[in-house]
C-alpha cells in the first residue's frame, strides 16, 4: 500500500471512531438512548437540571473527541499531499492525537471509579473507551505514514480501577502522602492526573512549563515527578538533564509520561535518569502501580534513617545527604538515659529475658524520643542517647529534650506493670541532659557512615547522667539546659559539683516529674537550705533541711545535703570550706 494511500486509511479510520465518541458523549450529555442520536442537537436540558457529577468530564470527552477529528481532518489531509508526509510532523500529530485521547480514557477511568454514574451511562463510556482504545491501535499500527507491528494485543475494555485496586489502594495507605510534581503544558492532562493522584491522598503541585519545573524544584522537595517531553521553553529532556546535575535525581525519582514514541525516547529518557517511561495513553492502574513502586523505593531508603531521625526529619535528609556527610558545629542538647539496676536483673533473668526486657524499655524510651523530634544517636548496651538542635536546627532544643524525659519517666509504670514479677524488681531509668556546642554529622570513615555527636558537651551529658546515683535524683539537667528552655518547667537547683575529667564546676538541676502540689515547697525549702550551705551556714542549712526531711524523709537531694551539712559541722575550722562537691566516682 502507498503511504498516500496509508494515510488515507488512518485518517478514516481516526475520524470515525473521533466521530463514534463524540456522539456517545452527545448522548450522554442530552440523555438520550442510542437511538436517538439524530435528535441529540435538537434537545436541551432543562434549566433547572442539577448537574449530574459526571457531565464535566463527557464535556472535556466530547472536546477531545471533536479536537481529534478536527486535527485528523486539517492536519493529516495535508500530510496526504505529494511531499508533504514528513516523517517529524507526522510524529508530532501521533504525540498531540495520544494527548487527546489520554484526555478521553482518563476521564472515563475518573468517571467509572467515582461510582455516582448510573449503568446506562457506564455502557456509554465503556463504548466511547473502546474507541479511543481502537484509536490507539491505528496510531501504532502506522508510524511515518506506514503500517507497523502493534505495540499492543488488541483494545482491552476498561476495568474499573476499583476492581484491581484492593491491593494499591492497600499500598498507597500504607506508604503515606507523597508530594508529587506534575509537569504539563496541557490543562486537561494536569486536571486529570491531579484528581487521580489526589484521591490516592498524595499531595500534588503543578507546572505547566521545563522552567517552572526547575524552579518548584528547587522551591521544595518532592517524592516524584511526572515529567512530559513536549513542552514549551524547555523540553523534558532539558530537564532532566537539569536535574541531573544539580544531583537532585540521586534522591527524586522521575516518570516520563508522554505521547511521543516509545523506543529511542525510552533510551535517552532512562539514560538522562528518569526511572520509568509510560507513553500516552496511560491506563491510570498501571500508573498508580508505577508511582506506588516508586514511593515504595522512596520509603525503604528513609526507612534505614529512620531507626535513628524521625520519618519527616528522614526523608529531608534523603532529599538534602549533605547535611548528613558535612559535619559541622552547633548548639544542641544531648541526652543520655540509662536503665536502673540491668546488671542485677540481667544476671538474674539470663540473656533471652533480659533482651526482651531491654527491648520493651528502650522502645518506650525512644517512642519519647520521637515523639519529640529528638534523634536516636546511639544504643550502647542499656543506654540511649539521644540529640536535639541538629542535623536540622530547632530553636527549642532544651526544651524538647525535657519533656522527651518527663515523657520517659510517666512511661515507667506501664512498663512496670508488666514486668515487675518477672524482674522481682521495679523498672526504672536515670536521665542526665546538657546543652552546648558540639560537633555533628559523620563520626565514622569515608568507607562507613556513622551519624553522631562528639564534643564536651556529649561527654558532660554522660557524667550528669551518672550523677544520679550519687545525688540521688533521677532526672538531672545542667544550668546550662535550664537557661536555654524557651518556656519554664519546673526544676529545683541541686549546686554544684565536679565530675570526672571535667574541670569546670557543673550546677545541676533536679527536673520534676512528679505532679504532687507539695513538691513545690520542697523545692522551696530545699534551695533555701541550699543557699545557706553555699554561704557556709550550716546550721541554718541544717535546720530547714530537718523540716524537709520531716514531712519528706526519703528525698534523696536533701538527706545528701544535711549529710554534707554535719560534715562541715564536724570537720577542722582550719580547713577550707568548698562549697563544690567532687563527686566520688564516674
Amino acid at each position: 500500500m502507498s503511504t498516500d494511500a496509508t494515510l488515507d486509511t488512518l485518517q478514516r479510520a481516526l475520524e470515525d471512531h473521533a466521530d463514534a465518541m463524540s456522539s456517545a458523549a452527545q448522548i450522554l450529555l442530552h440523555g438520550l438512548r442510542p437511538a436517538d442520536t439524530a435528535q441529540v442537537l435538537l434537545h436541551e436540558l432543562p434549566t433547572d437540571a442539577t448537574p449530574q457529577p459526571w457531565r464535566r468530564d463527557v464535556e472535556r470527552i466530547q472536546q477531545s473527541a471533536r479536537e481529534i477529528y478536527r486535527m485528523v481532518r486539517e492536519q493529516l489531509a495535508v500530510k496526504q499531499q505529494p511531499g508533504t508526509a514528513s516523517g517529524e510532523e507526522l510524529h508530532v500529530l501521533r504525540h498531540d492525537l495520544r494527548g487527546q485521547l489520554q484526555n478521553i480514557l482518563g476521564r472515563c477511568q475518573l468517571v467509572i471509579e467515582d461510582g455516582a454514574a448510573s449503568a446506562q451511562v457506564l455502557e456509554e463510556l465503556r463504548s466511547i473507551t473502546d474507541h479511543a482504545l481502537a484509536c490507539v491501535d491505528v496510531l501504532n499500527h502506522h508510524r511515518n505514514g506506514e503500517p507497523v507491528a502493534s505495540e499492543r494485543p488488541g483494545t482491552q475494555p476498561l476495568i474499573p480501577l476499583d476492581e484491581c485496586a484492593s491491593d494499591d489502594a492497600a499500598l498507597s495507605m500504607e506508604l503515606g502522602v507523597a508530594r508529587i510534581l506534575v509537569v504539563d503544558d496541557s490543562a486537561s492532562s494536569r486536571e486529570v492526573l491531579g484528581r487521580f493522584l489526589v484521591a490516592q491522598g498524595h499531595e500534588v503541585v503543578f507546572a505547566e512549563t521545563g522552567r517552572q519545573a526547575l524552579a518548584r524544584v528547587a522551591e521544595s522537595d518532592f517524592d516524584l515527578i511526572l515529567l512530559d517531553l513536549i513542552m514549551p521553553e524547555m523540553n523534558g529532556f532539558d530537564v532532566l538533564k537539569s536535574l541531573r546535575r544539580s544531583g537532585i535525581l540521586r534522591h527524586t525519582f522521575v516518570i516520563i509520561i508522554s505521547g511521543m514514541d516509545a523506543g529511542t525516547n525510552t533510551i535517552r529518557g532512562i539514560e538522562l535518569g528518569a526511572v520509568d517511561y509510560l507513553a500516552r495513553p496511560i491506563d491510570l492502574r498501571l500508573l498508580r502501580a508505577r508511582v506506588n513502586a516508586c514511593i515504595e523505593r522512596q520509603r525503604l531508603r528513609e526507612r534505614e534513617l529512620a531507626q535513628f531521625f524521625t520519618p519527616t526529619l528522614a526523608r529531608q535528609l534523603i532529599r538534602h545527604p549533605e547535611q548528613l556527610a558535612e559535619g559541622r558545629r552547633a548548639e544542641v542538647t544531648v541526652l543520655f538515659c540509662d536503665i536502673v539496676g540491668f546488671s542485677r536483673v540481667s544476671e538474674r533473668l539470663g540473656p533471652e529475658a533480659t533482651i526482651r526486657w531491654v527491648g520493651a524499655v528502650l522502645s518506650a524510651m525512644s517512642a519519647s524520643v520521637m515523639a519529640h523530634d529528638g534523634v536516636l544517636v546511639d544504643f550502647t548496651g542499656d543506654q540511649v542517647m539521644a540529640l536535639w538542635g541538629a542535623p536540622s536546627p530547632q530553636p527549642d532544643h532544651a526544651d524538647r529534650a525535657c519533656r522527651c524525659a518527663r515523657d520517659m519517666m510517666a512511661a515507667l509504670p506501664a512498663l512496670d506493670e508488666v514486668w515487675r514479677e518477672a524482674i522481682g524488681q521495679s523498672t526504672d531509668v536515670t536521665i542526665g541532659i546538657n546543652t552546648g556546642d558540639a560537633f555533628v554529622g559523620n563520626i565514622g570513615t569515608p568507607q562507613k557512615f556513622k551519624f553522631g555527636v562528639l564534643g564536651n558537651t556529649v561527654n558532660l551529658a554522660s557524667r550528669v547522667q551518672s550523677a544520679t546515683k550519687f545525688v540521688r535524683a533521677r532526672v538531672l539537667l545542667t544550668g546550662t539546659t535550664k537557661a536555654s528552655l524557651k518556656s519554664p518547667l519546673a526544676s529545683r537547683r541541686l549546686g554544684y559539683v565536679r565530675v570526672n575529667n571535667i574541670a569546670a564546676p557543673v550546677d545541676l538541676h533536679e527536673l520534676r516529674v512528679s505532679d504532687d502540689p507539695r513538691v513545690e515547697q520542697l523545692t522551696s525549702s530545699y534551695e533555701t537550705a541550699l543557699a545557706s550551705f553555699e554561704l557556709c551556714e550550716m546550721h541554718t542549712a541544717s535546720a530547714v533541711l530537718g523540716k524537709v526531711l520531716a514531712e519528706f524523709p526519703h528525698d534523696g537531694p536533701s538527706l545528701l545535703l544535711m549529710s554534707r551539712a554535719v560534715q562541715e559541722m564536724l570537720r577542722d575550722e582550719t580547713a577550707v570550706f568548698d562549697s563544690v562537691w567532687t563527686l566520688p566516682g564516674k
